[in-house]
């Protein structure tokens, strides 16, 4: 009797503790099934105050997980092009959208129009060298000391290009400048580091880091347009495209022209000093 008792003690013993695997197998399973979708937004720095508040928005209502990898657009696109991985591009500018699919093997899809970002001259608080925001003169040598992107890193530096050729002083402008930072992020610090007495810059940087303490805007005085687009994108490797295009659609609910002009940003070409 004792042996038969425990032998069918074993095996209760067991049953529960195969049971017992069981049960904790299918609770693993279930906590792997329910963990929520990511979505990955490549976007350039100067992009980022905006799509932060996107995101929680988002997230909230999707119950997701949004990543954000910010830097300027050469860096995005070679992160891109080396882990194929990725749900939303969105640049200062749509400049690099031409060269996406080679720099990066994606394609950009469905798009949506956000707004107006500006070029603008920034100076120190002040203008203590007096510029005026007439081009020409930065093309003086000694006058002026300029600070720039870097046209082959960032779509600020591209748009900054192309705005200066319009006027026939880029290569000019060029002989004065100091240093050619990779994206927006080294130009205040330029400035504030009198490293510089002129840089060209988005409008919407002045509304950062408490930057308007020690920077000043100065308008171009120039017939051509400063005003350039700005969209998002759909990227073709997305692993989320329907949850990519959902969050596109909340941009476009979200992004009134007061709630763009609070990162400076607008929606129409001219902006209103």
């Amino acid at each position: 009797m004792p042996l038969i008792r425990y032998i069918v003690l074993v095996f209760i013993g067991l049953l529960l503790f195969s049971g017992g695997c069981r049960e904790q197998r299918i609770a693993k399973a279930k906590r792997v099934n329910s963990a929520p979708k990511e979505l990955i937004i490549y976007c350039e720095n100067t992009m980022l105050n905006m799509v932060i508040d996107l995101k929680y928005k988002f997230e909230q209502e999707y119950d997701c997980n949004v990543v954000i990898q910010n830097d300027c657009s050469k860096n995005l696109m070679g992160i891109i092009n080396y882990s194929s991985k990725g749900d939303v591009y969105i640049p200062s500018s749509s400049a690099s959208f031409k060269n996406f699919h080679k720099l990066t093997g994606c394609e950009l899809n469905d798009s949506l129009f956000l707004g107006y970002n500006h070029l603008v001259y920034m100076v120190k608080k002040g203008n203590p060298k007096g510029f005026s925001g007439n081009a020409s003169s930065l093309k003086k040598k000694e006058k002026f000391t300029v600070l720039i992107a870097n046209p082959e890193t960032s779509s600020l530096g591209y748009e900054t290009k192309a705005f200066l050729q319009k006027q026939r002083s880029y290569d000019e402008v060029l002989e004065n400048v100091v240093s050619l930072t990779s994206d927006s992020k080294g130009l205040v610090k330029g400035l504030k580091g009198d490293m510089a007495d002129v840089a060209v810059n988005w409008q919407s940087n002045i509304n950062i880091n408490g930057n308007v303490k020690h920077i000043e805007i100065i308008t171009p005085q120039s017939p051509y347009n400063n005003a350039i687009p700005m969209y998002a994108a759909v990227m073709s490797c997305s692993h989320e495209p329907t949850l990519a295009r959902a969050f596109l659609n909340l941009a476009s609910k979200q992004l009134s022209e007061s709630t763009l002009s609070r990162y400076g940003f607008s929606k129409r070409p001219t902006i209103i000093f």
